[in-house]
C-alpha cells in the first residue's frame, strides 16, 4: 500500500472512531477541553479552506510556531491536507532564531497564535463551509515537514522528511510499542519535536487512539492527568523519570499505566532498575534522531536488553563504523566484557533516513554517503547479539592530549555521587593537553564543593581513568537544555 499522509491517516482513523475523543487538551491552568475525531476533522476542513483562501497551496513551506494545542494539531492536519510543508519552530525560541527559520525555508506563512486565529476567520467569513479544501496528491518522496535539528553541535539545519518517512515510522511505533485503539497516552513534549510530532502525536491518529495532550509539563497537572484521564501510555525523557524517582512520586498516579518509554537522552542502567522496582513496570526506550524520523531502533518486550537501544526497526539497517573517524584509534572490543565489534559512529540506511537538509546540499552529501547511510554522529557498538549501545555524541569527544573522553560517561560517573542532581561534561582548552574536561554541577546541596566531588571521584579508588578527570568543577543554578531535554553542550563551552 502506498505511504498515507498525516491528513489520510488521521482521516482513515476517523472513518472507525468518528465520535470517539482524539485529543482531550489540558492548558497551563489544568482546564480540560475534549475534541472528538469528528471536530478535529471539521475544524481542519476550516483551517484548510482559511489556508487555500490565503494562497497556500502543494510545496508550499509554512512556518507553523504554536504550543501544544488542538489548534497546532488541526493547522499540521490542514497543512498535510492542502500538500504544503510544515516547517516546525518551537515557541519558546528567541524571535532571532525564529526569524531565521523563517528566512532559511522561504517561508510563504508563519502561523503563531495570533496567525492562526486570522486563518479561521478568513474561512468562517466564507458564505459556508459546503466542503473543505481539495486534498492534495501526495507521492511517497514528497516533503510533508520540515523539523531543524537540536543544534546541540552547532547550527540548526532543516530536516526535510518524507510522506513516507512519517508513514512508515508512525505505523512501527504503534506496532512496536503495542498501542491500541483503546490506549490513552499522554504528550507534554513539544510537538515541535520529532519525538512529540511523529513518535507521539502522528502514531497516536495512526492508532486510532486518545492524546492526552498538556500544554506544557507541570509535575501536579501531569499527575491529576494521568489519574483522572486513565492514562494507559506515558512518554518522557530522562530527566523526567528521575525526577520523579528523586521526588518519590507515590505508584498510585501510575495505576492506570501499562507502558513507559523514554528517549531522546541516555538513562542510566540504576535509574531503569529503580523505576522497575518502584513501580513494578519497566521503562522501554529506542534511539534515532531527527534526521530519521525519528524511530530507528526499538528495545520493546520481544526484544529488550538492559542498557541497550534494542534493534534496528523493521525495514532498517544500522552498522557501528570507523573508517570516517580512525582517528578515534577506537577500543577494540575484545577488551570490554561482553561486547563485540569496536566502538565507532553509527550509520542508519532504510524508510527512516530523511530526504537531506533543506537547502544544504554539502552538509546534506557529509551527512548521507553514496551508499545511502546516514552517518549520524552517535558513537556506539553493537554486541554480539546484535542490541546497540550508545556511548556518546562523535562531536561531543573531547581530545585529552590523543586520549579520548566521553562526556555521558564521566557524567554518569559523577551522577553517582549522592548530593549532585545533575552534571553536564565538555571539554574546554587546555595550553599543555590541547582540551580537558569540564563538570558543570547542579548541587542538591548549595554547601557542596569541588573539593568533595574530586574526592568521590578518587576514593575507595579512582573510578575516572586520569585523562577523564575533570580539571575543573563548576557549580551553576542550571544545566541549558533544549525542549527535548538534551543538554546543550555549546552553551555550556561558551560559558
Amino acid at each position: 500500500m502506498e505511504p498515507l499522509t498525516i491528513w489520510e491517516t488521521f482521516e482513515r482513523s476517523k472513518s472507525f472512531f468518528s465520535d470517539k475523543t482524539a485529543i482531550l487538551f489540558v492548558n497551563a491552568e489544568g482546564k480540560e477541553e475534549a475534541y472528538s475525531y469528528h471536530k478535529l476533522s471539521y475544524d481542519t476542513e476550516v483551517f484548510a479552506r482559511g489556508l487555500k483562501e490565503s494562497g497556500i497551496g502543494k510545496g508550499d513551506n509554512v512556518c507553523l510556531c504554536l504550543s501544544n494545542s488542538p489548534l497546532m494539531i488541526t493547522a499540521y492536519l490542514a497543512l498535510s491536507k492542502l500538500g504544503a510543508v510544515s516547517v516546525l519552530i518551537n515557541p519558546v525560541l528567541p524571535k532571532n532564531r525564529v526569524k531565521k527559520i523563517v528566512e532559511d525555508v522561504s517561508a510563504k506563512l508563519l502561523i503563531d497564535q495570533n496567525g492562526a486565529g486570522e486563518v479561521f476567520s478568513k474561512a468562517h467569513s466564507l458564505v459556508a463551509l459546503t466542503c473543505g479544501a481539495t486534498k492534495a496528491d501526495c507521492g511517497p518522496l514528497d516533503t510533508a515537514a520540515i523539523l531543524y535539528s537540536s543544534g546541540t553541535t552547532g547550527e540548526q539545519k532543516g530536516a526535510e522528511l518524507t510522506v513516507s518517512n512519517i508513514h512508515s515510522n508512525i505505523s512501527y511505533t504503534s506496532a512496536l510499542t503495542g498501542m491500541t485503539p483503546e490506549d490513552r497516552m499522554i504528550c507534554f513534549l513539544p510537538l515541535t519535536h520529532c519525538f512529540g510530532l511523529n513518535f507521539i502525536l502522528g502514531a497516536c491518529l495512526y492508532t486510532g487512539a486518545t492524546l492526552v495532550l498538556h500544554e506544557k509539563f507541570d509535575l501536579s497537572l501531569v499527575l491529576d492527568s494521568l489519574v483522572k484521564n486513565k492514562v494507559t501510555m506515558f512518554f518522557a525523557v530522562p530527566q523526567i523519570y528521575n525526577m520523579m524517582l528523586k521526588q518519590k512520586i507515590g505508584p498510585f498516579y501510575f495505576s492506570s499505566v501499562r507502558y513507559f518509554f523514554y528517549a531522546a537522552d541516555s538513562m542510566s542502567v540504576d535509574s531503569i532498575l529503580a523505576w522497575e522496582q518502584e513501580y513494578g513496570r519497566k521503562i522501554y526506550t529506542g534511539w534515532g534522531l531527527t534526521e530519521t524520523s525519528p524511530f530507528a531502533t526499538s528495545n520493546h518486550e520481544v526484544i529488550y536488553k538492559l542498557g541497550s537501544v534494542g534493534k534496528q526497526i523493521p525495514g532498517v539497517d544500522v552498522k557501528v563504523v570507523d573508517e570516517h573517524s580512525a582517528e578515534l584509534k577506537m577500543k577494540k572490543a575484545t577488551d570490554i566484557e561482553n561486547k563485540s565489534g569496536f566502538f565507532g559512529e553509527i550509520c542508519v540506511k532504510g524508510h527512516n533516513v530523511m530526504k537531506g537538509y533543506w537547502n544544504r546540499p554539502q552538509e546534506t552529501a557529509e551527512a548521507i554517503d553514496r551508499e545511502v547511510w546516514f552517518h549520524t554522529g552517535d558513537i556506539g557498538y553493537i554486541d554480539h547479539e546484535g542490541y546497540l549501545f550508545i556511548v556518546d555524541r562523535l562531536k561531543d569527544m573531547i581530545n585529552v592530549g590523543g586520549e579520548k573522553a566521553w562526556p555521558a560517561e564521566i557524567e554518569k560517573i559523577i551522577l553517582q555521587h549522592p548530593e549532585v542532581a545533575e552534571v553536564g561534561v565538555v571539554g574546554v582548552p587546555n595550553e599543555k593537553m590541547g582540551e580537558v574536561p569540564k563538570a558543570f554541577v547542579v548541587a542538591k546541596n548549595p554547601a557542596l564543593t569541588a573539593e568533595e566531588i574530586h574526592f568521590f571521584l578518587n576514593h575507595p579508588e579512582p573510578q575516572l581513568s586520569k585523562h577523564e578527570f575533570p580539571r575543573e568543577i563548576e557549580f551553576i543554578d542550571k544545566l541549558p537544555r533544549n525542549p527535548s531535554g538534551k543538554i546543550l553542550r555549546r552553551e555550556l563551552r561558551g560559558k
